[in-house]
C-alpha cells in the first residue's frame, strides 16, 4: 500500500471528496481540513507529500497558509497544488501574480478536475525526480573531491587510504544508475590485471579472488580497448566468465574505462538494475559522462598541483629570466588546455540540439588553433551525411569544394565507407553566407596543412572533424593536442543529443508501424484545434478501418497480420503530406490529421487512399491478401468546433461506410 500522504484543505465537502477520489486512485494516502487553521496544524501533524489548497478557505486566506507552509523549513519544498476556477480568483485571493512555481488547477466540471490534477501531479513528479538526479549528482561530485584530495597528496588511488572514497563513489554510481551490483577495479600494472578496489552486491570471497587479465573477460576487454560497452547479452557474449553467471538476474551489463592523461587506470562495471529491466544506451552514456568527470577531475588537479608546484620552483629561479619565462610559457600552455578541454566538456551536460552543439564546437576550434576553415563531417543512422564549415578568412568557392572531398576522402579511408562527394550536402556554420573570394585561389592551396580525427560512439563513427590552412606546417604540436581534446568530448557530446532525440521520438510513435501513437495525435489534434481557430483555416480529420482484418489475423497468423499493418502505415505515409500527422489509432484503425484541408480535399484523399489499398497485393507471392478499407472524414468547423465533436463524426461517418457494405469514403455530417 502506499506511503504517499496528502493534505486537502476545502471548505466544501462534495469538491474535497471529488478531489479524494481522484487522489486515491493516484495511489494517495488522503487527510481531510475544511478550514485553513485546521489544515496548518493536520500538516504539522501528518508530514504530507503533497498539500491540496482551495485558495478561498475560511478563517485564515489560502495565501495565509501558503505562505505559513512555505516559510517553514521543513515543508518549504512540499508540492503545493492549488485549484481554482478562473484566474481571477487566483489573483483575488493572492493579491499578486502566481509564481512559476506555483501549481494551479482550474476546474469547471469534475472531468477537468481529474484531468488538470493528473497533469499537474506528473509536472510535480517529474520534478522531483530531476531534483533527486541533481542532489545525486552533487554528492557524486563531493565524493569526487575526496579523490582528487587523495590524488593530489600523491598517494595511490590503489592505498588503503583511496578505499573508503573509492567505495563511496561506486555506490554514487550505482545509484545514480539503480544498480544493485557494481564493481570498481583498478589496474595492477606490474602483471596487468584488474583488482577489485571497492564493490556493491558482491562477496568478500568474490571480491579478495578475483584478478582480471587485460584484454581477457569484459573488464579486460574495456581496460585494453580505452572504450565504454554496453553488453545486450552476458550470455552470449563470448568475453563473459560463465562462472560469473550466478550473480546477475538481468542479461545486460554496463562496463566504462577510468583514464588519467588518456591512459586507463580502471574500469567500472554495473548490473542488475533495481527495476530488473536491461540497461540501455541512455544508462551507457550516463555512465561514460560519469566515468569522464572522474578523469577531468583527476587531470584538472595534476595541472593544478603542476601549477603550484611550478610557482614554487619560480620563487627560487628568480635570479635567472631564461628558465622564468620557460616555466611560465609551459604554465600558460598548460592552462589554456585546460580551459579549451573544461569548455568542451560544458557542451557535453548542455540541452542543445546536434546542430547547435556542431557549430558550439566549431567556434571553439576556430578560436583555439589558426586555420583557414574547420569542418565537421557528420553521418547519422540512415547514412544522411553533411559537412558543416566555419570559415575564418575570405575562400574561394573552389577551396570549399576541394576541402569537402578531402573530408570525404579520408572518412572513407579511416572508416572503410563508401560515400560519394555528391551524396553529401555542405554547408556554413550558424547559416551564415560564407565570405567568398575566388581571387585567392590563385596565389595558394588551402590544403597545404591538413589535420582530421574521427568522432567515435561505443560501436561505431558518427562523423569527423577536420581542419586545414593553406600555409604548409601551420599546425604546432600544441595546435594537435588541443585538438584532439576537442575531438574526444565531441563525440560524447553529439553522441548524447542524438540519445536524447532517439528516446524523445521513440516516446511518441508505435513500434511496430512507425507511425505516431494515440497520446501524440490527441495532444496534436488540441494544438490544431488552436491554430485553426486562431487563424479562421478549415482542418480534417480521416479515420480509417481496415475491413475484416481478424480474418487476415486467423488465416495467417499474427505475424503476417503485423506485415500488413505496417505495409498500410507505408501507404498512407507515401500518399499523405509531410504536414499531415498519421497515426496509429489502436488495432487496425488509423487516423491523419490535414492541416488547412477542407472537406472535400479531404475526401478526395481518403478515397486515393482507399483505392490503393484495394488494388494493393498484400502478403506474399504465396499468399496474395486482398484488403478493403471503409474511411470516414470530418472537417473544422464544418463538422463541429470541438475535438470531442469531431472524433465524435468522423466515427459516424467510418461506422455508417461499415454499415453501407464497408470499402468506402462517408463525409461527417455538418454540425447543427
Amino acid at each position: 500500500m502506499s506511503t504517499r500522504k496528502v493534505v486537502i484543505i476545502e471548505s466544501n465537502p462534495t469538491v474535497a471528496e471529488d478531489i479524494a477520489n481522484i487522489l486515491v486512485q493516484k495511489e494517495y494516502n488522503v487527510c481531510y481540513a475544511k478550514n485553513g487553521l485546521d489544515g496548518i496544524e493536520l500538516i504539522c501533524k501528518e508530514d504530507p507529500d503533497l498539500i491540496v489548497l482551495n485558495p478561498a478557505v475560511t478563517d485564515i486566506t489560502g495565501s495565509c497558509v501558503y505562505k505559513l507552509v512555505k516559510d517553514n523549513p521543513k515543508y518549504s519544498d512540499t508540492p503545493i497544488l492549488i485549484f481554482i476556477e478562473n484566474e481571477r480568483d487566483m489573483f483575488r485571493f493572492w493579491g499578486m501574480k502566481p509564481q512559476i512555481e506555483q501549481n494551479r488547477v482550474k476546474f469547471t466540471t469534475k472531468a477537468d478536475l481529474a484531468e488538470n490534477i493528473e497533469k499537474t501531479i506528473k509536472l510535480i513528479e517529474s520534478r522531483g525526480v530531476l531534483s533527486k538526479f541533481q542532489l545525486q549528482s552533487d554528492q557524486f561530485k563531493e565524493v569526487l573531491g575526496k579523490i582528487v584530495e587523495i590524488y593530489q597528496s600523491g598517494k595511490s588511488l590503489a592505498s588503503d587510504h583511496a578505499k573508503e572514497a573509492l567505495r563511496e563513489l561506486l555506490d554514487k554510481v550505482t545509484t545514480m544508475l539503480n544498480s544493485e551490483v557494481g564493481s570498481l577495479m583498478l589496474l595492477d600494472e606490474g602483471p596487468q590485471e584488474l583488482v577489485i578496489k571497492a564493490s556493491k552486491g558482491l562477496s568478500d570471497d568474490v571480491v579478495g579472488k578475483t584478478r582480471i587479465k587485460v584484454g581477457r573477460g569484459i573488464s579486460g576487454w574495456v581496460a585494453r580497448a580505452g572504450n565504454p560497452l554496453l553488453i545486450r547479452d552476458i550470455e552470449r557474449d563470448e568475453r563473459f566468465s560463465r562462472e560469473n553467471n550466478g550473480r546477475y538476474y538481468t542479461s545486460s551489463l554496463l562496463s566504462a574505462p577510468i583514464r588519467i592523461k588518456e591512459k586507463v587506470v580502471g574500469v567500472i562495471n554495473i548490473n542488475n538494475k533495481s527495476s530488473r529491466e536491461p540497461f540501455t544506451d541512455y544508462d551507457l552514456s550516463i555512465l561514460t559522462i560519469l566515468t569522464n568527470e572522474i578523469s577531468i577531475a583527476i587531470e584538472s588537479s595534476d595541472w593544478q598541483r603542476r601549477l603550484e608546484e611550478a610557482n614554487a620552483r619560480i620563487d627560487s629561479l628568480k635570479s635567472s629570466k631564461r628558465i622564468l619565462a620557460d616555466v611560465a610559457r609551459s604554465l600558460d600552455d598548460e592552462l589554456y588546455e585546460l580551459t579549451i578541454s573544461q569548455e568542451v566538456s560544458n557542451i557535453i551536460y548542455s540541452r542543445l540540439d546536434y546542430k547547435e552543439i556542431i557549430d558550439a564546437i566549431l567556434e571553439i576550434i576556430e578560436r583555439s588553433i589558426d586555420c583557414h576553415m574547420c569542418g565537421l563531417l557528420f553521418v547519422d543512422e540512415a547514412r544522411r551525411t553533411e559537412i558543416i564549415v566555419e570559415i575564418k578568412y575570405p575562400t574561394a568557392q573552389q577551396e570549399i569544394d576541394a576541402f569537402k572531398l578531402k573530408m570525404v576522402e579520408t572518412f572513407n579511408r579511416l572508416t572503410g565507407e563508401k560515400l560519394l562527394p555528391e551524396q553529401v550536402t555542405i554547408s556554413q556554420s550558424d547559416g551564415h553566407e560564407p565570405n567568398i573570394d575566388n581571387t585567392v585561389a590563385e596565389t595558394r592551396n588551402i590544403l597545404s596543412s591538413y589535420q582530421a580525427n574521427l568522432l567515435m560512439t561505443s560501436d561505431r563513427p558518427i562523423g569527423m572533424l577536420a581542419v586545414t590552412n593553406s600555409f604548409p606546417n601551420a599546425f604546432t604540436n600544441e595546435d594537435l593536442r588541443v585538438f584532439s581534446i576537442i575531438a574526444r568530448h565531441s563525440s560524447i557530446a553529439i553522441n548524447n543529443t542524438l540519445l536524447h532525440k532517439k528516446i524523445k521520438e521513440l516516446s511518441i510513435t508505435d513500434g511496430l508501424t512507425g507511425l505516431y501513437v494515440y497520446r501524440y495525435f490527441n495532444d496534436m489534434l488540441d494544438k490544431e484545434l488552436l491554430r485553426s481557430a486562431r487563424y479562421q483555416q478549415p482542418f480534417s480529420l480521416i479515420m480509417l478501418d481496415l475491413d475484416g482484418f481478424k480474418e487476415v489475423n486467423d488465416t495467417f497468423g499474427h505475424l503476417q497480420g503485423d506485415a500488413v499493418l505496417r505495409e498500410v502505415a507505408l501507404i498512407l505515409k507515401r500518399v499523405c503530406r509531410e504536414v499531415d500527422i498519421v497515426a496509429r489509432y489502436g488495432g487496425e484503425e488509423f487516423a491523419v490529421i490535414l492541416p488547412a484541408t477542407d472537406m472535400e480535399g479531404a475526401y478526395i484523399l481518403a478515397d486515393r487512399i482507399r483505392m490503393v489499398i484495394k488494388n494493393y497485393a498484400f502478403g506474399t507471392k504465396d499468399n496474395i491478401i486482398s484488403l478493403t478499407a471503409s474511411l470516414g472524414v470530418a472537417s473544422y468547423p464544418e463538422s463541429g468546433a470541438t475535438k470531442i465533436d469531431l472524433v465524435k463524426q468522423v466515427d459516424r461517418a467510418l461506422y455508417k461506410v461499415k454499415a453501407d457494405g464497408r470499402n468506402g469514403v462517408s463525409r461527417a455530417l455538418k454540425e447543427t
